[in-house]
């Protein structure tokens, strides 16, 4: 899963609420996990924003189990106080990746 040159696509969900710089992060993100492991069809992040401005997110995956946790300090005003504790799924369906939100499954 997720190996090759697939097309990736974010739902509209995700396209009107998470900013673009953030969205360009979390497949960075899957780039870099992808070197070090293999990944399941289904990759989930959870996005957690403190007082300080620092957005957290914790990446985790079940096969083969897999979490890690991120750090963006200081992005307090670029992040939409509604992503505070939403979660992020991607999914590769064999011939595309997309990014959205759980309840646009």
């Amino acid at each position: 899963m997720f190996e090759g040159n697939k097309e990736r696509y974010c739902t509209r969900g995700i396209a009107e609420n998470v900013p673009m710089e953030l969205q360009l992060f979390l497949w960075a993100a899957l780039e870099q996990e992808q070197k070090s492991h293999a990944m399941d069809y289904l990759q989930v992040f959870r996005l957690k924003l403190d007082e300080e401005g620092t957005l957290w997110i914790d990446y985790m995956q079940e096969q083969p189990e897999r979490k890690q946790t991120y750090a963006l300090t200081d992005v307090g005003d670029e992040i939409p106080e509604e992503l505070n504790g939403r979660k992020i799924f991607v999914m590769d369906d064999e011939t595309h990746i997309t990014m959205l939100f759980p309840e646009e499954r």
